[in-house]
């Protein structure tokens, strides 16, 4: 296949020629990396951008899920006693309310962020915990 790009559109052609017709003389003919990059643009993501992928796959947990993997990692009771000692009482009315009433947990959500900074939990620990949950 040739390819090329026209507007930040890519136009694809027979490489044999039995299209060259429609090739339009503004269209840029694409160097092989572009071409590369075009089919396989996963193999040019940044650390980041991968990361966020990631993140985004993680389903929420459910209210069961998310409990049952605080109690296998003996986290449950550490974070009950961490949120009843939180000093503010807005943010600790706040937390306490999305940790007792949330029916799901996203990981990615500032309560769910904030419930695991209480727990001084690692943002590798947080995958690990969230994919061992996902798995409840």
């Amino acid at each position: 296949m040739k390819y090329y790009k026209l507007e930040n559109q890519v136009y694809a052609f027979e490489a044999d020629g039995s299209q060259d017709d429609y090739i339009k003389p503004e269209m840029v003919l694409m160097t092989s990396k572009e071409v590369d990059k075009h089919i396989h643009p996963e193999k040019y993501l940044t650390k980041e951008q991968k990361y966020n992928i990631y993140l985004n796959s993680l389903k929420p947990l459910t209210r069961r899920q998310f409990k049952l993997v605080l109690l296998e990692d003996n986290l449950l009771d550490e974070l009950e006693l961490a949120i009843n000692s939180i000093e503010d009482k807005i943010t600790k009315t706040r937390i306490h309310i999305e940790y007792t009433e949330s029916t799901s947990f996203k990981r990615d959500s500032e309560s769910t962020l904030f419930m695991c900074q209480l727990l001084n939990l690692s943002e590798e620990q947080i995958n690990e915990l969230w994919e061992k949950a996902l798995a409840l």
